[in-house]
């Protein structure tokens, strides 16, 4: 009898007690995790629905009332759950009750995060738009999606097992079942403060209502979207995870700014709570166990420690040695699930192995920065608009990079200032640190070991902006960069050393001191100078580790140094770098040594003297330390008198060196990787030693005039770069390299190429141009698969393309302008079987195109037809046939064609019928068809060319359109021919150079997409030659009561400048088309709802890119409105084009063939 009043008992508070509604995929888990959360809510006797209870026929309104009479809902987000209408419906309904405050949701992300829900990620989202062909419903499943993921809710992730998942969701119900009770006895949830009650797993502490977070100080400028990435790392308070996430960055970024907000934001959430200031000087005080002291308070670091039995939000600021935190690696499983730990510091390395993940702080955007520095630089913010402080702000903003102490700092030190002081100030400022500035990052230097204080200071005072593997060589600085790196004083961008210009002044002023241990560094020409003239010169006295010396930033007229003015001044077994240089004028350098010059420096590591006076280096130089060596504009005849040892020399620029005959002296440096010798034009042989320099990678000759071949059996493995550009004399190309990526030979003697070039399976560019006496090219060029850029302009003998029978893959670019070839070339596909059948013999696929971009036939006077397979060259964006005096037909083009530029090709008469293959595109890069004095271009051709053109500029505006890139102001589709009438199709045409158009009611409807523009020019035989001919137009629309508006267009012309005279002849049709979105925008706002314009004014003009030409008159010109392909299909231009097919039909045969459907 107790049992079963026990019972009814349980039974009656399980009915009263508030139900839950599950919603959740059913087929993925209800025999699994959802009959194990059902056990455990009947355990519990907690009330709650699952739709197992509902055959799935019945109509979703029965859940829909079901979700009405519960006050709790677990939503169970699962990857398949997305796949479920269903599902989604019931979500939607469920934060419609959330937002009415009538339910209480919590979501659950079953083997899914947070993310892949809110943004619909990953397999979730793939679902989601994989499965729903109707997308009506997409906005309000969006909505709520993202609507959920904001409240409280538990992850699986952040637990072990699947039974402590369920158990934590049991707890989080019987508590928010709590809440609700109280409120049902009078207690105003808003005003619970739900921080007390153990429920420990979101950010948002209240389940279903929203909490006011607290709001971050305005004026940490951009502190917003930090927070929120730093946020994404942390993850939400809801997860069971802890975490533990490292903010890093350079001095003055704002670390501890970052942190701080995030505390003051989030430290409610938790019942422990710490932020740690300045750990760094508190640990140089009291040692580095302060910190674990201060946080557990003496206990030793066990599951028991106060601290961290509980879940904790802890801010560590400052950390600068892994010993300060070292003791939270050892035990952190100690550290309870939830807790939240974040610390900061300059250091990466201090925190690497601790930490879960880093945030790196970016620097201020343009505008976070000009807010914060005029907000420090200016008492009245009126006179930041005044007289040239706009100017003279921006100048500081952009020295100062974006860092917020930066900014501070330089905006407080000239604060009240006049215009005359901040004009001083920017003259100081690469060569004065701020002081403030100077104080608080010299801690980071001081922290610094030896080694790494040199790196850092040969860097910021020498080598800024260096490639890194150049930097690493030269400094022996591997390790000391990496360390430099993670202690954010430098860093690596696009493979170069880069540095803050603060910190990088910061480190010339340190180092210009002669207090460094490793010696003084001489950037500065004003303290340099006096150390060069001899009556300043006390012998041994300066231990100098750098000296640079710019002579056109300090010397006015020549100076003549005594032959032992170096040797006096520096201490011999110091000196690493030099460096005498004019950055004005970089082929004069005003330092003489009429006496020779004495130099016994061990070190010298690199020696950079332009215009060197000597006939040859010192014989008392020893080289053997010496890596980098640049003499360009040099007066020698010879390196040495005699060979010299050189093992580490890995940098030679000897280049324009015109006395230069012998570079034997060269021939023991064998580890050479970069030799350049440009314009020694006396040079005439290379050293036969250079076959043992095996490490070379770069070899530059150009105008190596007096060079004929190269050293016999040059085998040069790692070689990727040789340059023999305007070598005239060179006739013999023999060379064996694997590696060879760029070979240049334009300009040579050569008449043919060995068939061992076969053997350059890297070869991404050849370049032939104006090889006057080449014939030919070996059979075997096809085997050349890496092959990108093919240049044979100017070639005038060649006359064969070789017989391309393998795929070609890469090629890319191909000029042939100014040879001799009498068809072109045949770059398509051709493997050797496919199926027992070759693959011209069926159609071909996407896949299996030449991705050839750029074809130039320019010049040519033989080709007479471009063959039938042009179509085919899917990729090919750009085709040159200016000049083909003898082609007399063009075939059906690529559909991805952007510029076809057939000027002066006199015998052309005819075109393809359909001119291009045309498919849907995403691109929308304008394109032209330029057919200038084609003066036999019969009519059906003419309409073909606007037939393309018009099909082309729809497929274009429609991408513009799905893709919302707005007003375009050059013609999306431009095309000229011979011709003196506007077509007859144009709407609204007038004599003149002017056109006031009248357009139609309801023009903007039926399917408009743009409009065409024409102009009949008459030259008058004009010439074009350097600028660039362009015909333009101004356009206005507007209506009685107001200009709606205002634009200008170019609608065609000649495609690019050329060095030759272009001559014109008679007149030219030129028309343009462009879309209208600034029109369409305009009308779909609701201030200009009403105001259709109904009339324009349009004025056209021919202009050389600088200004209108006055020899070229607009004769007519006509306007209309452009629609989709039906409409235009109906219009007179139908009659205009030949039988055979609609436009729309010819087009939809193109795809179909394309792509073998």
């Amino acid at each position: 009898m107790a049992a079963s009043s026990s019972s009814a008992c349980a039974s009656m508070v399980k009915m009263l007690s508030p139900r839950v509604f599950i919603n959740f995929r059913g087929d993925e888990l209800r025999k699994n995790f959802i009959s194990h959360l059902e056990q455990a809510l009947e355990k519990g006797n907690i009330h709650y629905f699952i739709d197992t209870q509902v055959v799935p026929s019945e109509d979703i309104e029965i859940l829909f009332k079901e979700i009405e009479d519960s006050k709790i809902a677990l939503a169970v987000f699962s990857e398949r759950y997305s796949e479920a209408k269903w599902c989604l419906n019931e979500l939607v309904k469920i934060m419609e009750m959330v937002d009415e405050k009538k339910l209480r949701v919590i979501p659950i992300f079953f083997k899914v995060t947070v993310d892949d829900v809110k943004h619909q990620r990953g397999n979730f989202g793939i679902n989601l738009h994989g499965n729903h062909t109707d997308r009506s419903n997409f906005p309000k499943w969006v909505k709520a999606l993202k609507s959920v993921t904001a409240k409280m809710g538990l992850t699986s992730a952040g637990y072990g097992t699947e039974r402590e998942l369920i158990d934590a969701i049991v707890r989080a119900v019987e508590e928010v079942q709590a809440i609700i009770s109280k409120e049902g006895e009078g207690t105003n949830l808003l005003s619970t403060n739900i921080s007390s009650v153990t429920v420990s797993y979101s950010r948002d502490t209240s389940i279903g209502r929203t909490r006011e977070q607290p709001r971050t100080d305005p004026t940490l400028y951009g502190i917003e979207q930090m927070l929120e990435q730093l946020e994404d790392k942390l993850f939400d308070f809801g997860c069971a995870e802890s975490r533990i996430v490292g903010i890093v960055g350079m001095p003055g970024i704002g670390k501890t700014s970052l942190a701080t907000a995030y505390y003051n934001k989030y430290n409610n959430e938790v019942v422990f709570h710490k932020n740690v200031l300045s750990i760094r000087e508190k640990s140089k005080s009291h040692g580095t166990q302060w910190l674990k002291n201060t946080l557990l308070n003496g206990q030793d670091f066990d599951e028991k420690a106060d601290m961290f039995s509980k879940k904790i939000l802890c801010v560590l600021d400052d950390v600068s040695h892994k010993d300060q935190v070292n003791f939270l690696s050892t035990k952190r499983e100690w550290i309870n699930r939830g807790s939240k730990v974040v610390i900061t510091t300059r250091d990466k390395s201090s925190i690497e192995e601790l930490v879960d993940d880093i945030y790196v702080v970016p620097c201020l955007n343009d505008k976070e920065a000009l807010q914060l520095f005029n907000s420090h630089a200016f008492n009245d913010q009126t006179t930041s608009a005044t007289g040239t402080f706009p100017d003279l702000t921006k100048r500081f903003v952009e020295y100062a990079e974006g860092n917020p102490r930066a900014l501070e700092e330089l905006g407080k030190e000239i604060c009240g200032r006049e215009e005359a002081h901040w004009k001083e100030r920017l003259a100081t400022l690469p060569d004065r640190c701020n002081q403030n500035i100077l104080i608080d990052w010299k801690i980071s230097y001081d922290n610094l070991t030896d080694q790494q204080k040199d790196v850092f200071l040969d860097i910021a005072c020498f080598f800024r902006s260096e490639e890194e593997d150049y930097v690493n060589c030269l400094l022996d600085g591997t390790k000391a960069v990496r360390d430099l790196t993670e202690k954010h004083l430098i860093c690596i961008s696009a493979g170069r050393i880069e540095m803050h210009n603060l910190m990088c002044t910061l480190g010339k002023e340190l180092g210009s001191s002669d207090q460094n241990k490793s010696g003084e560094r001489m950037w500065n020409p004003i303290k340099a100078i006096p150390v060069l003239c001899s009556e300043h010169v006390s012998e041994g006295t300066s231990k100098v580790r750098g000296f640079f010396l710019d002579t056109s930033r300090s010397i006015s007229r020549g100076i003549a140094l005594n032959e032992d003015t170096f040797s006096k001044s520096f201490d011999h077994s110091n000196l690493r770098y030099l460096k005498i240089y004019g950055s004005v004028y970089p082929q004069q350098c005003k330092v003489n040594l009429p006496e020779g010059l004495e130099f016994p420096f061990q070190e010298i590591r690199y020696l950079h003297w332009l215009t060197f006076p000597l006939k040859e280096l010192p014989p008392d130089f020893n080289p053997n330390n010496l890596i980098d060596l640049r003499l360009p504009y040099s007066k020698i005849i010879k390196v040495w008198e005699t060979a010299k040892d050189a093992p580490r020399l890995k940098w030679v620029d000897l280049s324009y060196s015109t006395n230069l005959v012998d570079l034997s002296a060269l021939s023991k440096a064998k580890d050479l990787l970069r030799l350049n010798l440009e314009g020694c034009t006396k040079l005439s042989e290379l050293p036969r030693e250079m076959k043992y320099m095996k490490s070379l990678v770069f070899i530059n000759l150009r105008g190596c005039v007096m060079i004929s071949s190269l050293p016999p059996k040059l085998d040069l493995i790692f070689l990727k770069t040789l340059i023999l550009s305007g070598c005239t004399n060179f006739n013999k190309f023999v060379l064996y390299s694997e590696n060879l990526e760029i070979l240049r030979l334009d300009g040579t003697a050569i008449k043919s190429l060995p068939t061992t070039i076969q053997k350059f399976k890297k070869l991404v560019l050849l370049n032939l141009k104006d090889c006057k006496k080449l014939e030919f090219l070996p059979d075997c060029l096809d085997k050349l698969k890496a092959l990108e850029e093919l240049i044979l302009s100017g070639c005038a003998k060649f006359t064969r393309f070789p017989d391309i029978k393998e795929n070609m893959e890469n090629l890319q670019i191909l000029l042939l302008d100014g040879t001799s070839v009498e068809e072109v070339p045949n770059i398509l596909l051709h493997c050797a079987k496919f199926k027992d059948q070759l693959v011209y013999q069926r159609p071909f696929r996407m896949n299996e195109v030449s991705l050839l971009r750029r074809l130039c036939l320019s010049g040519n006077q033989k080709i007479r037809s471009l063959g039938s397979n042009m179509s085919q060259l899917y990729h090919l964006k750009w085709i040159d046939l200016k000049d083909c005096t003898a082609l007399e037909s063009i075939s059906t083009l690529p559909p991805n064609l952007q510029c076809l530029d057939a000027h002066n090709c006199i015998s052309l008469k005819t075109v393809a019928s359909p001119l291009a293959l045309l498919i849907p595109t995403t691109q929308q890069v304008p394109s032209s068809f330029i057919f200038t004095n084609c003066e036999k271009l019969e009519h059906v051709a003419k309409s073909e060319i606007i037939c393309c053109a018009h099909n082309k500029s729809r497929l274009l505006s429609e991408a513009l359109n799905r893709h919302n890139q707005g007003f375009a102001s050059e013609a999306l589709v431009a095309t000229s021919f011979p011709g003196s009438e506007v077509p007859a199709w144009f709407s609204h045409r007038a004599s003149g150079a002017e056109l006031e158009p009248e357009l139609p009611q309801h023009w903007s409807e039926n399917g408009f997409v743009g409009i065409a523009l024409c102009a009949i020019v008459s030259f008058n035989d004009h010439k074009t030659q350097n600028n660039k001919l362009q015909v333009k137009c101004k356009c206005v629309f507007n209506n009685v009561e107001t200009s709606l508006s205002n634009f200008d267009c170019h609608i065609g012309g000649l495609s690019e400048t050329s060095d030759k005279e272009r001559p014109i002849k008679s007149s030219h049709v030129f028309i343009g088309y462009t879309n209208w979105l600034n029109i369409k925008n305009c009308l779909e706002d609701d201030s200009m709802k009403g105001y259709i314009p109904t009339k324009g004014f349009i004025k056209f003009e021919v202009t050389d890119d600088t200004k209108e030409v006055m020899n070229c008159e607009i004769l007519r010109c006509g306007f209309s409105l452009v629609h989709e392909s039906g409409s235009w299909e109906a219009s007179s231009m139908k009659e205009n084009v030949r039988q055979g097919g609609s436009i729309l039909s010819r087009l939809v045969r193109g795809i179909k063939w394309l792509f073998n459907i």
